[in-house]
């Protein structure tokens, strides 16, 4: 017990230190990241405010944010016959969060770009200053992608939450399965 006394600070520290020197130097693009979702990300996101694990849950706990997980989802498998029920992948993550999966890859089609505008739409009702959380897990440009699409889109109060769901499970808090959104 006396060592994680005498240790938990100065870990913690360390590992923060090194999560941020391992961001700095990278550089936001002009437009969407395209490819290499999964890799460090930027420390910030112009338009929105950069949220870590403390303040995510604070917003979460205040029952006045709308959570968006962004991470992507399986696709169907090709060769998967056309009666086979499929499911994609199963997501936990931040209790009534909505799931937008494949909305944070560098370009969308047309369907993708629905469904986010949807998902947007369900969840503000219209409201472009009702604030929301954009995630996915740490080190992946999805929510980043995701988070600054709803900047384009006029959207006021936007916080990108950097280390997703990897840092919400670390501090073991509450998750639930998320279900795939569907527009009506």
């Amino acid at each position: 017990m006396k060592w994680v006394v005498k240790w938990a600070m100065p870990l913690a520290l360390c590992l923060g230190l090194t999560g941020a020197a391992l961001a700095q130097g990278v550089q936001s693009p002009q437009g969407y990241r395209q490819s290499d979702y999964d890799a460090p990300v930027p420390d910030d996101l112009a338009g929105a405010i950069t949220i870590g694990d403390d303040a995510a849950y604070a917003l979460w706990r205040s029952g006045r944010v709308v959570f968006i997980d962004v991470m992507p989802n399986l696709a169907r498998p090709k060769s998967l016959p056309e009666d086979a029920v499929w499911h994609g992948r199963s997501r936990q993550s931040v209790p009534g969060a909505i799931w937008l999966p494949d909305v944070g890859f560098g370009t969308l089609d047309a369907a993708a770009l629905a469904q986010l505008d949807a998902g947007l739409m369900a969840v503000t009702g219209g409201d472009r200053a009702v604030p929301m959380v954009f995630l996915c897990r740490a080190n992946c440009w999805m929510s980043w992608n995701a988070a600054k699409r709803a900047v384009t889109r006029g959207y006021t109060h936007v916080f990108w939450y950097r280390d997703g769901s990897t840092g919400w499970t670390f501090w073991d808090w509450p998750t639930t399965r998320l279900k795939v959104f569907q527009s009506q």
